[in-house]
């Protein structure tokens, strides 16, 4: 859209705004059944916007597993309403068993590439795969996530065990992970993968979501 022609603050707002635009001359408007097309087509166009605000992640949204997070911590602590705004996007308990299983499929293959034993030992222990290399032992929690990955959600558990397995240990993070939520079950496909090793975690990179409170007698 160029509207060159009008210099004030307005047409430089609409110029710079605008993403589809459909021109008329002005000595050949439509007649209404035109119009009322063209308009029906810019709702379809501005409905299938919409929808992806609220069905997919867009990269600079705020982190979807802190959201959750925060969120489950509020409702925890017994205070109304959630810290997501007007977040739309939120992953079922099918698409997170999807993104979760893609995420350890695609660590153990990677590990096992360079020749690693791989165990998972997600059920029984607080970290994910345990891997073995002649003597060698590597402890690795992995997290899977939609999002560039920014950010992960640790439990007390995982972060005391990683620190208590320092330096022999790992973080996996398979990070902006295409989800197929149309599919049944939903299928989790793509992603990269960003490893940390050995893993320091220091007390500056850990925010605190909620306390456990001893009231006084």
């Amino acid at each position: 859209m160029d509207l060159s022609v009008n210099r004030s603050k307005l047409g430089s707002g609409y110029e710079a705004g605008n993403v589809v635009a459909i021109e008329y001359r002005r000595d050949a408007v439509p007649d209404e059944q035109a119009l009322a097309a063209d308009v029906r087509f810019m709702a379809e166009l501005l409905d299938v916007l919409y929808r992806a605000g609220d069905e997919s992640y867009v990269p600079g949204d705020a982190v979807l597993e802190v959201v959750e997070a925060l969120d489950a911590a509020e409702s925890t602590a017994g205070r109304a309403g959630g810290r997501a705004g007007g977040q739309g996007f939120r992953l079922t308990a099918g698409e997170r068993r999807a993104v979760e299983a893609h995420a350890m499929a695609t660590v153990t293959a990677a590990c096992a590439a360079q020749g690693w034993l791989v165990e998972d030992v997600s059920r029984s222990r607080s970290f994910d795969l345990l891997l073995t290399r002649g003597a060698e032992r590597l402890h690795v929690e992995v997290k899977g996530t939609v999002s560039e990955g920014r950010q992960v959600v640790l439990t007390r558990a995982e972060v005391e065990a990683q620190r208590r397995f320092a330096p022999d240990n790992a973080l996996a993070v398979v990070h902006s992970i295409a989800l197929d939520r149309a599919a049944d079950p939903p299928r989790a496909k793509g992603g990269r993968l960003r490893w940390i090793s050995p893993w320091e975690i220091e007390d500056e990179s850990l925010t605190v979501v909620s306390y456990i409170h001893r009231t006084p007698r």
